[in-house]
């Protein structure tokens, strides 16, 4: 844990150098382990963060913890300490980010029974799943032409951004990916591919994903360790396969190459990222609608969104701070 924490500094350093500013550490973290004992974990780590000053999700299962957190530079290496102590967590994956405001409202620690919800129990990636690979090996290996590249995300995400010539399985959730793959694995020898290489946002999907595709006859799987954000912080800009943006589940939606906020912001009521364009659309009206939802809008559900932005309209005029106003909208 002593190299994340270095890891940290160093990306931190760099953060400083190009903007001369101290703000927050974002830190996406997950790790497969048999963790029978989660419930009793939960009080622990709820009082870390507290103590750390972070806010943010962390989710607990049997099969191990997944989350991310935002705090100062001295509570997230407080956070790494307690980590580096719990052998269980041991090489956990960790991604660095950095945000000059606090990107999420409140920290919660949920007890659940998957970290990442498939639906496929028999599936257990604390045990078996598909071969890792590095960022800087991705290129070489996505590259070969026996390769069905497989973007595990949804589609709200694959929409902003992906690695090129990936495969969009069009899922709405990760609940769908089982369905798809089966799909896949019933083609005939000539279309089924012979090798896959599996990427999401930071990692625990493609892992999960590439146990599913072991377990339905695929000989040889891959996965993208560290995922999308880490990919995005080895590889350099220019020898990039990556194209757009990526999507975070926080305050900033989406960030760049360089793991900067992005240029999108997000529709309240369908959770779709929004590009600068996209936002004036006639369809689109803040808090309440955009073009991908707009026709299929309950009208109640409407009215309360529409209640909801006078309220935040209120605390504005009152000089108030709006507790569901997005981190990455205050000003």
């Amino acid at each position: 844990m002593t190299d994340h924490i270095v890891e940290m500094k160093q990306m931190l350093a760099k953060v400083r150098q190009t903007t001369n500013e101290d703000g927050f550490v974002v830190a996406a973290l997950y790790k497969f382990a048999d963790l029978p004992d989660y419930r009793e974990i939960q009080t622990v780590i709820q009082q870390l963060c507290n103590d750390a000053s972070a806010l943010g999700t962390i989710l607990l299962a049997k099969e191990g913890i997944n989350g991310t957190i935002c705090a100062p530079e001295t509570g997230m290496k407080s956070i790494l300490e307690w980590l580096a102590c719990e052998p269980r967590f041991e090489e956990i994956s960790l991604k660095f980010s950095f945000t000059t405001e606090q990107a999420f409202l409140r920290m919660k620690v949920r007890l659940k029974n998957e970290i990442v919800t498939m639906g496929v129990p028999q599936i257990n990636p604390a045990q078996q799943t598909g071969i890792y690979v590095d960022a800087n090996e991705w290129n070489r290996l996505i590259a070969d032409p026996d390769v069905m590249v497989v973007d595990t995300r949804n589609t709200y995400e694959t929409a902003i951004g992906m690695f090129k010539g990936a495969v969009d399985p069009r899922t709405k959730n990760f609940r769908d990916f089982p369905a798809w793959a089966l799909a896949l694995a019933k083609q005939g020898d000539n279309k089924r591919p012979k090798k896959l290489a599996m990427y999401c946002t930071g990692g625990i999907r493609c892992e999960k994903a590439s146990a599913l595709m072991q377990d339905l006859g695929f000989d040889e799987v891959y996965h993208l360790k560290g995922g999308i954000l880490k990919y995005l912080e080895d590889v350099p800009d220019d020898a990039s396969k990556w194209t757009g943006e990526c999507f975070v589940f926080d305050g900033r939606v989406a960030v760049d190459h360089d793991l900067q906020p992005g240029s999108y912001s997000m529709c309240y009521a369908c959770r779709m990222p929004l590009s600068q364009i996209e936002m004036t659309h006639p369809d689109f009206e803040d808090g309440i609608s955009c073009h991908h939802c707009r026709s299929t809008q309950n009208p109640v559900r409407t009215m309360r969104f529409a209640e909801r932005q006078k309220q935040i309209r209120m605390a504005k005029e009152r000089g108030k701070q709006h507790l569901g106003v997005p981190h990455h909208k205050q000003k």
